[in-house]
Formats: structure tokens, C-alpha cells, sequence
């Protein structure tokens, strides 16, 4: 690893990316990464790569600890109906905030305050009255520091 690739996986951490899928279907919860360790979320973006339906649809993002305590709500609810392709999703500034969506990369997807998770899963969970469809797709991404000697994400 170069020594400028180094320093920036130091400062703004790791890249784990899941490719672009089908966003889940009304009322279930989808894992989209997984976590081991301690980590420390430094970014995390959701990316339209194919436009979304006209539908009511709703997408939180949470976090499911493996240690058995209940979910935390990372960003609450935010509503994907008719995105076009390049929207962005990123987390609220403000800790548990409802997701945010922009046509703009630079905001929402690097925190300015890190937010540190155990083990466990981050799921999206789908809410409101319209099915998803079979064409819409959004990629996340979420860059993280290890904080423990097994500290890792991976794509699910």
C-alpha cells in the first residue's frame, strides 16, 4: 500500500461498497453491511443508479447490534419516490435525523461527527403503500475506521 494511500485510509478510513441493488420491498429490512468489532463510520452514501418508481416508499437506515440491545435509528425515514439517476442519500448531520437526498456528492456523505458501532448489521427498512418495482436501483457505500483489532465491514 502507497504511503498516500495509507494516510488517507488513516484519516477518512476504508471503502466498502455494495453494488447497486433493488431497494427492499414494503415493510421488510435488508442488510446491506456488516460489521465486526468496533468501528467508526466517518461516511456513508446511498447512490440512484437507475430511477425510482413513482411509488410511496419510504427508506430508514439502522443499525442492528449482534450483542442482542435494540436497533439504533442511524436516519430515520426519507421518501425515494420518483428519484432520477445520480441522487444521493446521506446521513443527517444531526445523529438519528431523517436521511437527506441531494443531486450534490459533497453533502451527506462525509459526517462531521463519526459515529462509532459494534457488531451487527446496517439494514434499511422500507415503509409506505407502493411496491418497489423491478427496475429502480441504489448503491451504498460506507467509509469506516477500525477502532478494534477486528474491526471490518463487508457487503452483504
Amino acid at each position: 500500500m502507497s504511503r498516500a494511500t495509507r494516510a488517507r485510509t488513516d484519516v477518512i478510513g476504508s471503502f466498502c461498497r455494495r453494488t447497486a441493488a433493488l431497494p427492499p420491498a414494503t415493510g421488510v429490512s435488508q442488510d446491506i453491511f456488516s460489521t465486526t468489532g468496533t468501528i467508526l463510520v466517518t461516511g456513508f452514501y446511498g447512490l440512484v443508479t437507475v430511477a425510482t418508481a413513482n411509488v410511496v416508499l419510504t427508506l430508514a437506515l439502522d443499525h442492528d447490534p449482534d450483542a442482542g440491545a435494540s436497533d439504533v435509528a442511524l436516519g430515520t425515514a426519507i421518501t425515494i419516490q420518483n428519484k432520477p439517476v445520480g441522487t444521493w442519500y446521506g446521513l443527517n448531520p444531526t445523529a438519528g435525523g431523517a436521511l437527506v437526498t441531494t443531486l450534490d456528492a459533497a453533502y451527506g456523505v462525509a459526517l462531521a461527527t463519526p459515529i462509532a458501532l459494534t457488531a451487527g448489521d446496517l439494514k434499511l427498512t422500507a415503509a409506505g403503500g407502493g411496491a418497489v418495482g423491478t427496475t429502480a436501483r441504489i448503491e451504498w457505500g460506507v467509509l469506516w475506521v477500525p477502532l478494534s483489532a477486528d474491526g471490518a465491514v463487508v457487503a452483504v
